[in-house]
């Protein structure tokens, strides 16, 4: 069977994102919006340049590629049992600001490779390390971009963890990086280098099913209620201040640490960042790669949970295109899916409907029930989207998750959070990709960074 999880660059998106400004900074504008149009005008300027030959930091990296990992916990242990499996490759470091954590992943790399990695609490001291060929991003959202902008600044490449920022200004500051240093930068869309996905959209994309017309992303789980905490002092083993990074200063609380930091948004993006940003990607891969649709609406609210969380557990998102819609439906409350999907993507033609899991079969199913062609998952993605990444770092191709296809798939998800922030529906100007007429939201599109931690947009 032909390998169809291409590594070739979407043209659409890419457009989008790179020949177009961002935002259209009108006087209102905030100076962040500003700061993201510029961001995007400097993209333009790079656009179609494809990654150049490797300069490693070391000599020898054609035969091996030095990994470090930043951001310990549960992806990133299965980021140093993934790289570090593989031929070629060695995990020379970890970062992590729980000391607990880092020592523990560190005896981990050890006792699978026989070597000790050198241990950094601060991502800034990592990136200074001119043994590290590869940044392996999988700390909280707040740290995915200034990670990947200093990494690629310092002649990195970099796979940074979904969704790839924690606001629009940072995704598109992000690509230009990418493209300014020449860098490969893989998005830890996993789907990308899925067999079975790969093989359905192909089908999708032939009109065996006629149409699409509308493509629903399921995200239908049971997530715990957190409780509420009350401010702490901090553990003796967390340097908090790393930590919060670009964030703003406040005090320790446990709620707002380990994992749950994705329900906070000076942290995190929600579930629809998080999750959903896989089969949001999923949805765009199916449509071509078209980029931003002409609007987007969110409602949905905290109606289950009583606790601290400040993100949504209900949420409903709808983005218009010029022919389709896609509609995002999240239940963090439920443990049923939808026709079988609890985290994935329901596709339906004219002719008939195809449900897309990331973990399971898939089934055509006619428009008079009968069932049609199907596929069957192979657990390959995580793997080979590894694999994906260090064999383009060897021949400077683009990846399958290229950073401008992940740029998107995130801002999808960035702006269905805003206009749920916001409370109304947001209008794309596509030609300028800027938010009509509404300059609370434009202001929404970056943040505020801490001292000591600024990405200026000067990349």
């Amino acid at each position: 069977m032909n390998d169809k999880r291409t590594n070739e660059t979407t043209s659409t998106s890419d457009g989008q994102l790179a020949r177009r400004k961002f935002l259209g900074a009108s006087a209102a504008a905030s100076a962040a919006a500003s700061a993201a149009a510029s961001a995007a005008a400097s993209v333009a300027a790079s656009v179609g340049a494809v990654a150049a030959p490797a300069i490693f930091a070391n000599p020898n990296a054609a035969n091996t590629i030095r990994v470090a990992v930043a951001g310990l916990r549960g992806r990133g242990r299965n980021h140093i049992d993934g790289f570090g499996s593989m031929d070629g490759v060695e995990i020379v470091a970890v970062c992590d600001p729980d000391r607990n954590v880092l020592d523990s992943r560190a005896a981990r790399v050890k006792s699978k490779s026989g070597k000790a990695p050198r241990k950094y609490d601060d991502t800034r001291r990592l990136i200074d390390d001119k043994d590290v060929d590869a940044l392996v991003v999988s700390s909280p959202d707040h740290w995915h971009a200034p990670t990947t902008i200093w990494g690629c600044q310092a002649g990195k490449d970099v796979y940074v963890e979904k969704p790839c920022a924690h606001n629009v200004q940072e995704a598109l500051w992000m690509v230009e990086a990418a493209k300014k240093y020449k860098r490969v930068v893989q998005h830890g869309t996993q789907s990308r280098s899925s067999h079975h996905i790969a093989d359905a959209i192909e089908l999708i994309q032939k009109g065996t099913i006629g149409p699409v017309r509308k493509i629903r992303v399921i995200n239908s789980q049971r997530r715990a209620n957190i409780g509420k905490k009350n401010d702490a002092p901090t553990p003796k083993h967390v340097n908090y201040d790393i930590w919060l990074g670009p964030a703003a200063e406040r005090p320790f609380n446990p709620n707002r640490f380990h994992y749950n930091w994705h329900w906070f948004w000076d942290y995190g993006t929600g579930d629809l960042g998080n999750d959903g940003a896989h089969s949001i990607d999923v949805a765009q891969w199916v449509m071509g790669d078209p980029g931003l649709p002409n609007a987007i609406s969110c409602g949905g609210g905290k109606f289950h949970f009583d606790d601290d969380q400040q993100t949504p557990d209900t949420q409903m998102v709808v983005y218009d295109y010029d022919d389709k819609c896609v509609l995002f439906e999240q239940r963090l409350w439920s443990p049923y899916g939808e026709q079988g999907i609890d985290n994935g993507c329901i596709v339906y033609g004219e002719k008939g409907y195809i449900a897309l899991h990331r973990a399971k079969d898939w089934q055509v199913v006619w428009a008079n029930g009968e069932k049609g062609p199907a596929g069957k998952w192979r657990n390959d993605r995580g793997k080979d989207h590894r694999v994906d990444f260090i064999d383009c770092m060897r021949t400077r191709k683009s990846p399958r998750a290229d950073i401008r296809k992940g740029a998107m798939s995130s801002i999808l998800c960035l702006l269905g959070n805003l206009s749920y922030r916001v409370k109304r529906r947001l209008e794309i100007d596509r030609k300028t990709m800027g938010i009509q007429g509404d300059a609370e939201a434009n202001r929404l599109l970056g943040r505020d960074y801490r001292k000591g931690f600024e990405l200026d947009g000067k990349i």
